[in-house]
């Protein structure tokens, strides 16, 4: 299908304003380092909040997870519901600890609490991965919108989406990011709430026909043999990929580094909660519909296994009226910028700081250290716009992104809680651990159990589920963290104490301004924890 004019001049107005905003969001800031790369003490709750929701809400969600909302159902929602756990850790443990120990990086944090063998070997690998794993997915992803829906080669989608990208953010740095974002997120929910109602009105049924087609019943919680999100899955993955994507997330969590204070942080947080509560009618409930058209007279929407990733853009094209669909892929397209450009600022400032100032130039100016990140920005997004069409041969957006992370969120979510929530964690348990951790996964699923469980034992328990192998990978860490710190020295109690967390985080700073009681935080995640248990309820 061709775009029509008035969809070209859409998009490429949307283009125009992005840039325009990075470039104008850049004035005055590329002499401080703080600025460029966290905006630092600049930011307010509601802005640093919309900037979390919309970074989280990519092309391999939006992608990658309606493919799998087609063929899986309602488990998937698992993973936005168990955010009242993850979010709160967040809250009331993680963001307490990064801001008063004035933490940058992740990889400072285990450089701080444990030693910088640990700094270094977490920085290269999470360097590694949002390569390519995060930055290439995200970019494939909005090239593949244009493919389906235009015919657009693959390859001249991604080169745009880099190529914008990169300007923005390399002029901008964090608070183009931040301006854009909440700019973004507004679009962001319009076009996906457009698309969901189009799709919705067209079933007879309504809500019924989800239902009633939806994958394995329309049930959070799946049998063992459930593929993709079984119940003992959704276990595992709330203390390794769930953790690590929500509180150890460079791209996430540098949002929160930029804010006025503590409270705003925190708050921020809270407002994201809210509007995860929104995503899966983004995210999931679109694929599911498309299931239910598929089974109720509209062939078209069918999909094969081997097509998932072409759920979300067949919707777009089957559901949006031509000359339209340009407003709804600038909404979609504003999700997936906001990704490429916080994962293009995330990891230029983890080179700049990690590695650059810390390797090749201690004495670095602030002005050579935003000149280092703008030129690592330009490079990252050149090498990711050469890889990204790789990934069409990896089996799907979702599989890709979601069993690779896993590997990476074990060994790294391991170290960050036995680092903030036991004083005896030693530096080498915490190395031994991030060094060993990946092989481990790849051994106990490649080799150990298909070598100790027989087939009909491994459909049956769900043994091959990679959030399952996490699971148990992360149980071999825990013995390992716990026995090799057994036999290490620790370090001193004196030196590490205010890296490890207190009941005394839960309160806000004493230097803080005292608030109303309607700007509780403690009230507004009361009222998201109550509205989450009742949805757990009901769709258990």
């Amino acid at each position: 299908m061709s775009a029509s004019t008035l969809d070209i001049l859409t998009i490429v107005g949307y283009f125009t304003i992005i840039i325009v905003i990075g470039v104008w969001s850049s004035r005055g800031k590329k002499d401080d380092a703080a600025q460029y790369f966290t905006s630092k003490g600049l930011l307010p709750w509601w802005a640093i909040g919309a900037a979390y929701v919309a970074t989280g809400l990519n092309s391999e969600q939006l992608i990658g997870m309606n493919g799998m909302g087609y063929l899986v159902g309602l488990p998937l929602v698992n993973s936005y519901l168990i955010a009242i756990f993850v979010y709160t850790a967040l809250i009331f443990v993680f963001f307490p600890l990064y801001r008063r120990n004035n933490i940058v990086t992740m990889p400072q944090y285990l450089g701080e609490r444990f030693d910088k063998r640990s700094q270094n070997v977490f920085g290269v690998l999470l360097l590694l991965s949002y390569v390519f794993l995060s930055l290439a997915v995200v970019l494939y992803g909005g090239a593949k919108l244009f493919e389906v829906i235009y015919d657009i080669p693959l390859w001249q989608g991604i080169l745009v989406l880099g190529l914008v990208s990169g300007v923005f953010t390399i002029f901008g740095g964090m608070s183009s990011m931040i301006n854009a974002s909440v700019f973004q997120f507004a679009l962001m929910f319009v076009a996906g709430g457009i698309l969901f109602y189009l799709g919705y009105v067209k079933l007879e049924n309504g809500w019924q026909d989800i239902v009633d087609h939806a994958a394995g019943g329309f049930h959070l919680m799946q049998p063992m043999d459930t593929p993709i999100m079984p119940w003992h899955a959704v276990l595992f993955s709330l203390f390794n990929l769930q953790l690590f994507y929500s509180c150890i997330n460079q791209t996430l969590v540098q949002r929160g580094f930029g804010a006025k204070t503590e409270w705003d942080v925190r708050m921020a947080v809270v407002f994201a909660l809210a509007f995860v509560l929104l995503r899966p009618f983004l995210e999931i409930f679109p694929g599911m519909i498309a299931r239910a058209l598929a089974n109720t007279g509209y062939p078209e929407f069918a999909v094969t296994p081997d097509q998932v990733d072409n759920v979300y853009p067949m919707l777009i094209a089957n559901l949006i009226p031509k000359g339209m669909q340009g407003l709804i892929l600038v909404g979609i397209l504003a999700a997936i910028m906001s990704t490429i450009s916080a994962f293009l600022n995330s990891i230029s400032t983890l080179f700049t700081y990690d590695v650059y100032k810390k390797w090749i130039n201690r004495q670095a100016s602030d002005k050579q250290l935003v000149r280092v990140g703008m030129w690592c920005t330009f490079g990252l997004m050149a090498f990711s716009v050469l890889y990204a069409p790789v990934i069409s041969n990896m089996g799907g957006i979702f599989i890709y992104f979601q069993s690779l992370s896993t590997y990476l969120a074990v060994p790294v979510a391991t170290c960050f809680l036995a680092g903030m929530f036991w004083k005896r964690a030693t530096p080498a348990a915490s190395l031994t651990v991030l060094t060993v951790g990946i092989p481990l996964g790849a051994l106990i699923q490649l080799v150990l159990i298909p070598a100790l469980f027989p087939e009909t034992a491994i459909a049956t328990y769900g043994l091959d589920n990679f959030y399952v192998i996490g699971g148990i990978t992360q149980i071999f860490c825990v013995a390992i963290m716990v026995g090799v710190s057994w036999y290490t020295r620790p370090r001193a109690v004196a030196e590490i104490s205010n890296l490890t967390w207190t009941p005394k985080l839960l309160r806000l700073p004493e230097n803080e301004p005292r608030r109303l009681w309607w700007q509780s935080v403690w009230l507004w995640w009361g009222i998201l924890a109550l509205i989450y248990l009742v949805l757990y309820i009901l769709w258990w």
